[in-house]
């Protein structure tokens, strides 16, 4: 028998049993609904992780004060009081392939009042620097300058989550917010930056003049971090080992003794970024493998079913010249055909889905062909794997046996 006979035989075994054949696809169907879901949300992730990168600059040196594992924190757990403004301007002035640097510190969980309102925010110390090295700038208003600094005024620069918190619809410009019990006018509004590489909300800050932050707010004399600019991404790697040999040297760090410093570079920031990610694409995986498998137990239980149910016609067609590898390639046909199509309708379905868990989760998703081809190429194998054993058992029958069944 022709494989075109035997396909034609197959299509109308399953167009009689068409119950049969819908619950077969639809455990596919699921199981690729689910893999779809699963590649576009992996997709987004790194797509986000990426967007998290360049947020924090390809070109570009972050130093936190402490040799802990977590940006700004020493292992210790006790704040680290050896990085110094001194320190940063060493850096821009006696390293070459540094363009620019953004000292700060920060405060983070502290409570801003406006009027009868509040909100818990963190708070920046910084300079003026800050918007060329993080490419940051105000979409209204001002930001701080070189005057604020001298003066140490009590002007503020904030983010647009505490900005709708506080003030909704309203503009902040001219308002004065409290800062514990310091007063800050707010002066202008930055611009929207989103999720940052460790999945914070970048936007929930408010910006103060650096020397009003370390007088007036946190009294302290040291930073949190450095921001490194850097001439190219190429000098990544050099000017990363020239800023650690400067700041050993200045911070009179003996050889053997660990820093007091780390110096992160962008590839690190990545790593961190896709760690965040990591557990919900685990997630994500365990459900779809779980669907995929419980797909694959639907088909070969139905398929067995299948075989039981039509003994009498493998029987026949066995009596009539059929042999065992035409019988076995019929049931496989069905069982591929059937799982194929529910993995064509499984990935329309995800495509919708992962465009509909966009909209409301505000998760990005990405779909591409690699997303097609990878949910097809699946639920072909279910079929495949899932079919085999129906297909073998239905061959092996004798057809005395089975026409007398």
């Amino acid at each position: 028998m022709s494989t075109a006979r035997i396909a034609k035989t197959a299509f109308k075994g399953m167009g009689r049993n068409k119950v049969r054949t819908f619950l077969m696809m639809l455990g596919v169907v699921i199981g690729i609904v689910a893999l779809t879901l699963v590649v576009s949300a992996a997709m987004g992730a790194q797509k986000r992780i990426m967007e998290r990168v360049r947020k924090f600059g390809l070109d570009s040196l972050m130093v936190t004060a402490g040799g802990g594992q977590e940006m700004g924190r020493p292992s210790s757990g006790l704040p680290t009081t050896t990085l110094k403004i001194e320190d940063a301007q060493a850096l821009k002035d006696e390293i070459r392939s540094v363009v620019d640097v953004a000292p700060f510190n920060r405060r983070s969980q502290s409570e801003i009042k406006f009027e009868e309102k509040s909100t818990t925010t963190g708070v920046f110390g910084v300079t003026p620097s800050w918007e060329p090295v993080w490419d940051w700038e105000a979409k209204k208003g001002e930001f701080i300058t070189e005057d604020d600094m001298d003066d140490m005024a009590r002007s503020a620069v904030i983010g647009e989550t505490p900005r709708r918190e506080l003030f909704g619809d309203d503009d902040p410009i001219g308002e004065t917010v409290r800062i514990g019990t310091v007063p800050f006018e707010i002066k202008g509004i930055m611009q929207d930056k989103g999720t940052s590489p460790g999945g914070g909300d970048m936007d929930n800050r408010i910006y103060v003049p650096l020397s009003t932050f370390l007088r007036r707010v946190a009294n302290v004399d040291y930073l949190w971090g450095i921001k490194i600019r850097l001439k190219s991404v190429n000098d990544i790697d050099q000017a990363a080992e020239a800023v650690a040999a400067l700041l050993r040297e200045r911070h009179k760090i003996a050889p053997g003794l660990p820093d007091d410093f780390t110096v992160r570079k962008p590839d690190e920031v990545k790593e961190m970024a896709e760690n965040v990610a990591g557990t919900f694409n685990l997630f994500l995986i365990v459900v779809a493998g779980i669907s995929l498998i419980s797909g694959g137990v639907v088909v070969s239980n139905i398929m067995l079913i299948s075989v039981n149910e039509r003994r009498k016609e493998i029987g026949l067609r066995k009596a009539v010249g059929a042999g065992r590898r035409q019988i076995l390639l019929q049931f496989l046909l069905e069982s591929t055909v059937v799982t194929l199509a529910g993995g064509m309708i499984g990935f329309l379905l995800g495509a919708a889905g992962a465009r509909l868990m966009q909209a409301v989760t505000k998760l990005p998703t990405s779909l591409s062909w690699q997303s097609a081809v990878l949910g097809i190429a699946f639920s072909a194998a279910v079929g495949l794997i899932a079919g085999l054993q129906p297909a073998r058992r239905a061959a092996a029958l004798e057809p005395v046996e089975a026409l007398r069944s």
